[in-house]
């Protein structure tokens, strides 16, 4: 990066003759950013969070899940005191628990919603994300699709203790009943837990502006987990896949926005993100070269870090919504 940075304000530029020593800090920002930042952003694309099985058979989850009913190779045997578990987010996807049986289905009187904020898995604090809670709706009319895992007795205080840790950001435990999918004659309802964040917890985000900013804030947010989009677009495939035909108009209106910004919005944004970055280095005064050599570099693997992308989408949209 040094010889780089000294090269542009010597002699001359490989971008064209005469960019030498007049290089404004705008025009050695450019540079800078087409040899060391545009070619990891462009590929970023191609793994920034748009749903990775994308390319895969539609089928493949629904075979997955038909075809294995446990995730264990030696499961114990069902009793009458295990206890299941209804997952509508993540727990769809990405079951990181024991269980002996899994079943597709719903529950009714609930509306799923990107209401909570995640400061733990798809946000931090300062840059919090969006992940689903339910919301009270018509008891006749309503209903939120998702999986249960049945949960063996001799497993359950150990799986309940990991899921209090992994839903401690404002989720508390419920019961109701669960009802299979696709129906089954004479059915009979399940009595599942579930994990709901309701309105009184410290991370209750609510509709504030609804679905534009809520699929902003999505667009730009990472956590620990990973990218928030990647919550959203894996959530939506898991519900195509495993449940052809249902309709969650809030889900898919914010698949359809969160997209749109990605093909829209990210590229100029990421762009305009770390010029200003590098702009900023390039005008400290009294920073000696070497020093904003080292910067350049640190902001670069900043950029490469996971979060990266999110990190600069977020300054840009700040910076938007301040001009």
């Amino acid at each position: 990066m040094l010889g780089f940075l000294q090269g542009l304000r010597g002699s001359g530029t490989e971008a064209g003759a005469g960019d030498g020593p007049g290089l404004e800090p705008e025009q050695l920002s450019g540079h800078i950013y087409s040899e060391f930042f545009a070619e990891h952003l462009q590929a970023g694309k191609e793994t920034n969070g748009q749903c990775r099985t994308e390319d895969r058979p539609q089928s493949l989850l629904l075979d997955s899940f038909e075809a294995e009913a446990s995730n264990q190779v030696e499961a114990p045997l069902a009793t009458e005191n295990d206890v299941w578990i209804f997952g509508y987010g993540s727990l769809v996807w990405k079951a990181d628990f024991p269980y002996i049986d899994r079943r597709r289905g719903f529950v009714w009187g609930f509306k799923r919603r990107f209401y909570q904020h995640s400061i733990d898995h798809r946000g931090i604090p300062e840059r919090p994300g969006r992940v689903v809670t339910l919301l009270p709706g018509d008891p006749g009319q309503d209903r939120v699709y998702g999986v249960a895992y049945r949960i063996a007795a001799s497993q359950k205080g150990a799986v309940l203790d990991h899921l209090d840790y992994r839903e401690k950001n404002g989720y508390e435990r419920c019961s109701l009943e669960f009802h299979e999918y696709p129906s089954k004659p004479e059915p009979k309802p399940i009595q599942v837990i579930m994990y709901v964040a309701t309105q009184a917890n410290d991370s209750y985000a609510g509709n504030v502006w609804e679905v534009a900013s809520i699929a902003k804030q999505i667009f730009s947010s990472a956590g620990p987990s990973g990218p928030n989009r990647e919550y959203l677009f894996n959530l939506a495939k898991a519900m195509d896949q495993l449940f052809p035909g249902a309709v969650d108009e809030h889900l898919e209106e914010l698949v359809v926005n969160v997209k749109r910004h990605i093909t829209e919005d990210e590229p100029h944004l990421l762009r305009q993100a770390v010029l200003h970055e590098v702009a900023s280095i390039l005008q400290e005064k009294d920073l000696p070269e070497q020093e904003q050599a080292q910067k350049l570099e640190e902001l670069l693997k900043r950029c490469q870090q996971p979060g990266g992308r999110e990190w600069l989408l977020h300054g840009a949209l700040q910076q938007r919504s301040e001009t």
